[in-house]
């Protein structure tokens, strides 16, 4: 009914600092796109959303601070966006690409978009990366997956992934330099709410679940009796 515009009512009444494009934020096009990030008050990120010149489209990544402590958000929306929405959104009208999310077969292109956002953030001051990724763990995204970034990249601390519908509640994978990284997924349709933890005592971080008590979920009968 509003082309998406609602939902970013919402997100902007609950107070969101950030958000990562998946694919379904472009169902309506690139124009209406490109007015939810105005209408939104807060920004959406992507390293890896560019135009045909290789430019960024949006922040690659943003750096929030807790108390006197810089955590640098890193966006990444996955490549086969391209596809699982629609491709001429992306394309002038001869047909030819104008956007694209780094796409290609190896991934290479990928995952050099990431590390140059995170290694961006870190000289910047950043603490901790936390990658905010729709990205997926399904073998037909490779090799686009969330494992697959965090195993070709160092610097990220945790990696909070969607696109999948998958359900993990503290995964840990190492990255290319052996270190273990946090991920975390918190399903579809608000299975659950996820939350990422720095410990102010030791610097530790840990992610987790918050999910629904569904022993006393109600009908819809009941309700409208």
């Amino acid at each position: 009914l509003s082309k998406g515009e609602y939902i970013i009512d919402i997100m902007n009444k609950l107070g969101y600092d950030v958000a990562t494009p998946g694919n379904h934020e472009f169902d309506y096009g690139m124009d209406q796109f490109n007015k939810l990030v105005e209408k939104a008050d807060f920004d959406y990120i992507s390293c890896n959303f560019v135009d045909k010149d290789g430019n960024p489209v949006l922040k690659p990544y943003v750096i929030k601070e807790a108390d006197g402590v810089k955590i640098a958000f890193v966006g990444i929306t996955t490549p086969k966006t391209t596809t699982s929405s629609t491709p001429k959104y992306f394309q002038d009208e001869t047909g030819k690409f104008v956007y694209t999310f780094c796409q290609d077969e190896t991934g290479e292109k990928l995952y050099a978009a990431v590390q140059k956002a995170v290694d961006d953030a870190r000289a910047e001051g950043a603490a901790y990366v936390v990658a905010m990724a729709h990205l997926g763990i399904e073998g037909e995204s490779a090799p686009w997956m969330s494992t697959d970034v965090i195993a070709n990249t160092t610097g990220i601390n945790a990696l909070l992934d969607g696109h999948s519908h998958s359900i993990l509640e503290q995964e840990k994978v190492k990255n290319k330099d052996g270190e273990e990284v946090l991920l975390a997924a918190c399903g579809t349709k608000l299975q659950a709410i996820g939350y990422l933890r720095i410990s102010a005592k030791d610097g530790s971080m840990a992610t987790g679940l918050y999910k629904w008590d569904t022993s006393n979920t109600v009908s819809l009968p009941d309700l409208i009796g």
